[in-house]
């Protein structure tokens, strides 16, 4: 029966002779069952969907789908735990379900989830905790390179505060502490390997020369990645958008304080560890798991082996698939689907299967009480964009840029002139050429404000006696013709205004268009004029259109200012554009943002290297891996917003550093001469830690994904995208670009001379970094050679010390032994090379030093041992056993 009523009556209501209160006056030809008790108009205008018995009947049904339930309850935050009693995801009875909700509690309800999901990022820094333990052996180092994580965040929290003077602290600057892990996981991790490696040589020496030679190799790795990683988000600064500027230089901030921690705090916590004596055995993996870790071990180096034999056999495979997958990228982001900008105004905060989104997205538009009230807006779809030009006024924000409450103030312009016979002759010709123009949109009735101008010129001609009232209007009558004098215009303009304002709301309302005042001035002065009519423009949210709307009227405008008299000359055009001019700040400045980060990324990494080819490829490596990662994220559907394009800044500064550590430590091989065997250093060296920093990043980003806000998601999923493609990218293209064509020979190498000769003059113990590599080595023997103190295996709180599994990886780090063969001599399952001066090869062992007060340092024995060479196929393949002794 009520289906049968809503089919009589529903012509009714589309022919808008229904309203809420269908009183007898207002409803005179709707038959009565229509209006009784206004039910028809309700139900259709808001409780079924504009698909049940649409105003056209063959494009709808007459079966309902959706209906909407209201609440005898106001949207507020009183509402609050009433939502929290709902069980949401078993709202339903038989058929019947509750797929949206609204009740005006989205940034409630956001604010709160905001706090509540922290825990999911402190279980993302557990799990990178937990892996820093498990690869550095040691709790102690692990808490200390947390607390330098921290700290960097107060740091740079600090500086933000009190140096920068910032008051806004947008909740995007969250990010920044992820990427704080990731960096500060990353250098730990090449330190401790470093270290490792270092503790192996043969003349490490005191611990001072061995913090001395950790230093010197994974200071210029740490560096190269902090200046390009920190250059990557300050380069973000460039935006006008307040929360990536805000972002920009507290990540920027936070990754130079973590650097400078990590090259002080860090060493030291090292050197702490490994002189402090400690009873608590259990801070230490090999302690208690030892046989664990020397089956983690025995796997790492399996699969250390098995990566650099995949990269160097493989390497034209890899080259040819990863190069086509990034080419294939640059179709995805430029062609189809293509990177896009954002559609909607409505910025989403919770994931789409969230009732509340869902009302938004999907619900929001099927019922037509909110069409009606989105068309009424001011940003509706039918409204036309308003065409505003003004003088007076000049175009410039003089407010604090990362502050959104700082709107700063008006700048006059001092040259503008509107009571000028030119200026007022000018102005009425001007608006006669803005309703001839393509983009006006013609409007009936009377147009009092819009051109003040014209509607001044026809209040002017009134007769100057008024026979009513007997009143005298001279000199503001039919006596003076436009333009007018000075005096007259000045005094004759204020009349004018006080009648308009006098006139019935039918006619006038109050708004932007019109001269404006001075408050100050006395008497009054016109400080400023608003020109405005309607464009035949609809407002949208596509930037092509609107884009082409806005250079049409800016063309006209600046064509038209350019003839103008000198009072006139700086006007300026403006109409409802700050969705547009979001866009268009998005795809401009994310653009810069890219160019300037990778234009020092080059500048770093050749003045660091002294490398043309070197530089070159890492720069290709890291272009693959912004164009790849940012394809993965168009699949899924992201569009190029707020976050995403702070997630871009972020990518750039993490996809450099795997690059650089791969490119820096080849540029560094002690046996330059052959490509591939400088790729296996590189790789052998930088293969584990990047790993694991890649691993844990990733995992932090992985324990983020069951949040409930969409920013935490997609910071998840960025995280492990980017994560994954940079250390493939970075391992296996960059690896096989530089096993296919990298630089051997000295080719395409430079150096600092100058350097040289002072390091060569100055440094004890340190190599000359020339064309080849490590081209000097200092040959001191120290008195206390490998002293109890860098050798304890149990003494210590945390063990940093190199497994007998592990000794055989290691390269030396600032020795080379020379061969009389001319053929090197490879070590049996190891990555690195062996070489020696002939058939014999001397060790040193530490014995323990004399125990008397007298005894100052341990003594050193040289030894001579006999190694057996097999020489097969003329390839001598020597087997390297570790030889010390505790």
């Amino acid at each position: 029966m009520t289906k049968t009523l809503l089919k009589q009556c529903s012509h009714y209501y589309y022919n808008l002779q229904l309203s809420p209160d269908c009183e007898e006056k207002f409803c005179q030809q709707v038959p009565t069952q229509c209006t009784l008790h206004n039910a028809v108009y309700h139900i259709l205008d808001y409780l079924v969907d504009i698909d049940f018995l649409p105003e056209n009947k063959s494009t709808g049904n007459n079966s309902l789908k959706n209906t909407l339930m209201l609440l005898p309850i106001a949207q507020s935050v009183a509402t609050l735990q009433y939502y929290h009693l709902l069980d949401v995801d078993f709202l339903c009875y038989g058929n019947v379900k509750i797929t949206a909700m609204e009740f005006g509690l989205k940034i409630t309800l956001f604010n709160e989830y905001l706090i509540e999901d922290t825990w999911l990022i402190g279980a993302g820094g557990m799990f990178i905790l937990l892996s820093m333990w498990l690869y550095t052996s040691s709790l102690f180092v692990t808490l200390m390179t947390v607390i330098a994580i921290i700290f960097s965040l107060g740091i740079s929290y600090f500086m933000y505060t009190l140096l920068f003077e910032l008051n806004f602290f947008p909740f995007m600057n969250l990010l920044a502490s992820i990427v704080a892990v990731g960096i500060g996981a990353d250098d730990a991790f090449i330190f401790c390997k470093v270290w490792q490696c270092a503790k192996t040589e043969k003349d490490n020496g005191t611990l001072v020369k061995l913090v001395h030679d950790t230093l010197k190799h994974a200071t210029l790795s740490m560096f190269v990645t902090t200046l390009t990683t920190a250059a990557a988000f300050y380069a973000s600064y460039v935006s006008s958008i307040t929360a990536i500027g805000c972002f920009s230089l507290f990540a920027g901030t936070a990754t130079l304080a973590n650097f400078a921690l990590m090259v002080t705090w860090l060493p030291a916590s090292v050197v702490v560890s490994e002189r402090w004596n400690c009873p608590f055995q259990w801070m230490t993996w090999d302690n208690t798991l030892r046989p664990v870790r020397n089956v983690t071990n025995r796997v790492r180096v399996s699969l250390d082996r098995y990566l650099v034999l995949s990269v160097t056999r493989l390497r034209y495979m890899w080259f040819v698939i990863l190069g086509s997958l990034a080419v294939a990228s640059t179709v995805v982001i430029f062609y189809h689907p293509r990177l896009k900008l954002p559609d909607t105004k409505n910025f989403q905060l919770f994931d789409s299967s969230h009732l509340f989104e869902q009302y938004d997205m999907v619900y929001k538009d099927m019922f037509w009480f909110e069409r009606l009230q989105k068309s009424g807006s001011d940003t509706s779809m039918n409204t036309k964009l308003p065409l505003r030009f003004v003088w007076g006024i000049l175009p410039m924000d003089n407010g604090n840029y990362l502050d959104p409450s700082s709107r700063g103030t008006l700048v006059y312009d001092s040259s503008f002139d509107m009571a000028a016979p030119e200026s007022q002759k000018w102005l009425l010709k001007f608006c006669h050429r803005l309703r001839n123009q393509p983009f006006y949109q013609p409007v009936l009735g009377p147009l009092l404000p819009n051109c003040f101008m014209e509607s001044f010129s026809s209040w002017m001609q009134r007769r100057c006696i008024d026979p009513i009232d007997n009143l005298n209007r001279t000199p503001c009558c039919e006596t003076y013709n436009a333009p007018y004098k000075r005096e007259v215009f000045q005094y004759c303009i204020v009349l004018a205004i006080a009648d308009l304002y006098e006139t019935p709301a039918e006619y006038f309302i109050p708004g932007v268009a019109g001269p404006k005042f001075c408050r100050e001035s006395h008497p009054p002065r016109i400080c400023a004029l608003v020109v405005e009519y309607d464009s035949n423009h609809p407002f949208s949210m596509s930037y092509k259109d609107i884009g082409k709307f806005y250079r049409q009227v800016e063309m006209w405008t600046k064509k038209q200012m350019s003839k103008a008299p000198e009072g006139m000359q700086h006007g300026w055009f403006i109409s409802d554009l700050e969705f547009y001019d979001l866009q268009h700040t998005l795809s401009q400045d994310t653009l810069v943002a890219i160019g300037v980060s990778m234009g020092i990324s080059l500048v770093v990494l050749l003045l660091v290297t002294l490398n043309i080819l070197i530089s070159l490829y890492a720069i290709l490596t890291i272009t693959c891996v912004i164009f790849v990662t940012v394809a993965i994220l168009v699949l899924l559907n992201w569009k190029l917003n707020v976050l995403e394009s702070i997630a871009i800044s972020v990518a750039i500064g993490l996809a450099v550093d795997f690059s650089l550590h791969y490119s820096v430590h080849y540029r560094i091989c002690p046996e330059g001469d052959d490509r591939e065997y400088a790729m296996s250093y590189a790789i052998s060296r930088m293969g584990g830690p990047t790993a694991m920093a890649a691993l844990t990043t990733a995992a932090a980003g992985a324990f983020m994904l069951p949040s409930s806000i969409l920013a935490y998601m997609q910071i998840g999923i960025f995280l492990v995208v980017v994560m994954a493609v940079s250390w493939v990218y970075s391992t296996f293209f960059l690896g096989a670009l530089l096993c296919i064509g990298g630089p051997q020979h000295g080719f395409g190498q430079f150096s600092y001379p100058t350097l040289n000769k002072c390091c060569n003059g100055n440094m004890v113990g340190g190599p000359v970094i020339g064309s080849h590599g490590i081209d000097h080595v200092d040959k001191t023997v120290y008195t206390n050679v490998l002293s109890e103190s860098t050798l304890s295996t149990s003494s210590t709180v945390c063990q940093i010390h190199p497994s007998a599994s592990e000794s055989h990886e290691l390269e030396a780090l600032t020795t080379r032994q020379y061969s009389n063969f001319n053929k090197r001599l490879k070590r049996s399952g190891s990555f690195c090379i062996a070489q020696t001066c002939n058939n014999q090869m001397t060790r040193k062992v530490s014995l323990p030093a004399d125990q008397s007060p007298s005894a100052t340092s341990a003594t050193t024995v040289v030894l001579i041992d006999d190694l057996d060479v097999e020489l097969r196929h003329g390839i001598h393949d020597i087997t390297y056993v570790p030889l010390m002794r505790h």
